[in-house]
């Protein structure tokens, strides 16, 4: 279980909001006091809310700001990531091989130059991206793929997660 905490934002009968902070690599590292990278990163943090849903018993002792803990499956995080990363990339690739071969053949054998290729990509590319957006709408209710509940952390203390105005 990949593991992520958010401070709660919102709290509903079922469930809460909470605004999760986006942080890079750089904040596990030793020298990021003297890395210019490190120092960008803390400037372009940004925070994004998500809802979870929360069973009625476990709502009961969550406070608005408190550090809540929520986690997803690693293997529904990792079959996502290969099919919204991956099948547009394959599709693409395979566009382009598709459009050389269609365009040369349509020219009889005569050199047709980039376009069929070019076109055959941005068709493959199009493709995986309306196959990608399909598979995300048929599984907008599948409860595998939508953050869980785990905890609250700290016994309720107050989340250590800066406060970011969102636009």
């Amino acid at each position: 279980m990949i593991e992520e905490r958010g401070r709660v934002v919102a709290l509903e009968q079922t469930g809460v909001w909470l605004e999760t902070v986006q942080r890079s690599g750089c904040h596990s590292c030793a020298a990021k006091s003297g890395c210019g990278t490190g120092l960008l990163g803390d400037f372009w943090t940004n925070a994004s809310r998500v809802r979870v849903a929360v069973a009625p018993k476990a709502l009961a002792p969550i406070r608005l700001h408190d550090t809540v803990v929520i986690g997803i499956a690693e293997n529904t995080l990792a079959t996502s990531a290969l099919l919204v990363y991956l099948l547009p990339l394959v599709l693409l690739v395979l566009g382009a091989l598709g459009g050389d071969a269609l365009l040369s053949a349509l020219a009889a054998g005569e050199p047709s130059g980039e376009s069929g290729a070019m076109l055959g990509a941005l068709a493959g590319l199009a493709l995986g991206a309306l196959l990608v957006r399909v598979y995300s709408h048929f599984n907008r209710h599948n409860p595998n793929m939508a953050p869980q509940f785990l905890r609250v952390e700290g016994g309720g203390t107050p989340c250590s997660i800066p406060a970011v105005q969102l636009p």
